[in-house]
């Protein structure tokens, strides 16, 4: 039955509903790790993105690592493209021991712990270079610290990019242009208080779900990383795009904490290196692969904009109650703290780029 109607491409999100609903089940009756011969450990990786993605990539580069460092008594299995269901279901799966580990949006996790919402904050990081800095100092480690209280591990900061919107009905070359649209947002709040803000109409709808709700015109536009765009091919499926660069993504290398308990230290401190050691060619695949995406894009037959430096600072302005509001929401003794850290990594690095 799945087969058939996945041949489908209006049908997906329900076919991977089913395969998601039927692995979950298996998973839930075979519980966490599954222990194989010779004293082998399985491990399930799930994340959203397909994995020609630079997730993908990413987790696959990390279970080779794994792979190694372990002699194959460690085996991390990948299940990509939302076959386990969406993020808020694999975080829910890792804190009960059923998905060993995945790879996420920091924003997924805000239902578990308020403080990752920060990094959904609009036009926080200028540049990638700059998010690294603060990713990997101080602050980043103090963010990871609390996830053990909440049944996860958090293992590393890889990258997952600027977010930018495509449409099926008009490009956006102004704030104006945002009236009215329906536009489809990641399960979050901020993302559904950004887009009122801008007097449009959020759709939350998981990623999954996504290619279908812009196929079948459920929705007018999203917004998400050009490399995302173009490994679901949601393009195939929209007329615009529009570089706002409005968000920067980091992306968190989670684990369950339950199959963390259960590892020895050696197996831990495998995981741990394997997730650091992956991050540099993670970080330069994602961004090798921002620049073909667009170019990919482009030759597909989108017409590309970017919006003027005023109509950004326009956007910035409308947009700054919600992040305030996000602020007061993530812990505004954190947030500030966050936002001192990026003022000091920006202005260490201001003067090597003059």
């Amino acid at each position: 039955m799945i087969p058939s109607i996945l041949k489908f491409p209006h049908l997906r999100p329900f076919g991977r509903a089913i395969g998601a609903g039927l692995l979950g089940m298996a998973l839930m009756l075979g519980g966490g790790f599954n222990a194989h011969a010779q004293d082998k450990k399985i491990l399930r990786m799930s994340f959203v993105n397909v994995k020609e993605h630079p997730h993908g990539m990413g987790a696959e580069r990390f279970a080779e690592l794994v792979n190694a460092k372990s002699a194959g008594k460690l085996i991390v299995r990948l299940y990509p493209g939302g076959t386990l269901g969406s993020d808020m279901q694999i975080v829910s799966s890792m804190q009960g021991g059923t998905i060993d580990l995945s790879v996420m949006v920091p924003g997924s996790l805000t239902g578990v712990s308020k403080e990752f919402g920060m990094f959904d904050m609009p036009f926080l990081f200028q540049s990638a270079a700059e998010a690294d800095a603060v990713l990997d100092g101080p602050f980043g480690a103090k963010l990871l610290a609390i996830l053990p209280s909440k049944n996860l591990v958090g293992l590393s900061y890889w990258d997952h990019g600027f977010r930018n919107f495509t449409t099926s009905t008009k490009p956006i070359n102004s704030i104006e242009d945002f009236r009215g649209l329906k536009v489809r947002v990641q399960q979050i709040p901020i993302y559904v208080d950004m887009m009122r803000a801008l007097d449009a109409n959020p759709v939350a709808l998981s990623f999954p779900e996504l290619y279908g709700a812009l196929e079948s015109r459920a929705v007018d536009g999203q917004e998400n990383p050009l490399t995302s765009i173009n490994a679901s091919r949601l393009h195939e499926a929209q007329k615009f795009l529009s570089i706002t660069r409005h968000t920067y993504n980091p992306l968190l290398v989670v684990a369950s904490k339950r199959t963390w308990d259960k590892l020895s230290e050696d197996e831990r401190k495998i995981l741990l290196e394997a997730a650091n050691e992956a991050k540099p060619y993670q970080r330069k695949v994602s961004r090798d692969a921002e620049a073909k995406a667009l170019e990919t894009i482009k030759a597909a037959g989108l017409k590309v904009n970017e919006l003027a430096p005023a109509e950004v600072e326009r956007l910035r302005q409308k947009v700054q109650p919600v992040s305030e509001k996000l602020a007061q929401d993530s812990g505004a003794a954190i947030t500030k703290e966050l936002r001192d850290e990026v003022a000091r990594v920006r202005a260490t690095a201001t003067p090597a780029r003059q």
